[in-house]
């Protein structure tokens, strides 16, 4: 397993009349840590793709579990792996743990790769397939579902 991880704080804002994590703001979170991982581990922000290259990897599918509540004051790690990258799309993991290893919630999230002048799908380019392949996952390395 070569996730890229990122530890994160759980604000007053973040919860929700439950107490618990307002489920959007989970979603949120991992796109967050996608982009702080085209900035920290890929070496190229996510806005200069999006701006200067024209490439973007807009969410098509998503694909949820919630496993144990994040609450308030909560630290946990956010993990960031690629599970397969196809001919136009890529399909990445995002799952969240507390320091103890007790798995909060994880998502497949598969997105496509588009042209962003035009927003029409378009291969994964080379260079980033390289690139995303050092961060390889199995279904075996998120936690696993209820």
């Amino acid at each position: 397993m070569t996730a890229w991880t990122q530890k994160v704080r759980y604000r007053f804002g973040d919860i929700d009349h439950a107490g618990i994590a307002y489920y959007p703001k989970l979603l949120h979170l991992f796109h967050c840590a996608f982009e702080d991982w085209w900035s920290d581990a890929l070496g190229h922000p996510y806005p200069k793709l999006l701006d200067r290259d024209k490439l973007g990897f807009p969410a098509v599918h998503l694909d949820v579990d919630f496993l144990s509540p994040v609450v308030y004051g909560d630290e946990p790690t956010v993990h960031v792996g690629v599970l397969r990258i196809g001919q136009s799309s890529v399909e990445f993991a995002f799952w969240l743990t507390r320091d103890d290893g007790t798995p909060l919630c994880r998502a497949r999230i598969t997105t496509a790769a588009v042209d962003m002048t035009t927003m029409k799908k378009q291969p994964v380019p080379q260079v980033w397939r390289e690139r995303f392949a050092q961060f390889a996952v199995t279904e075996s390395d998120l936690p696993k579902a209820r």
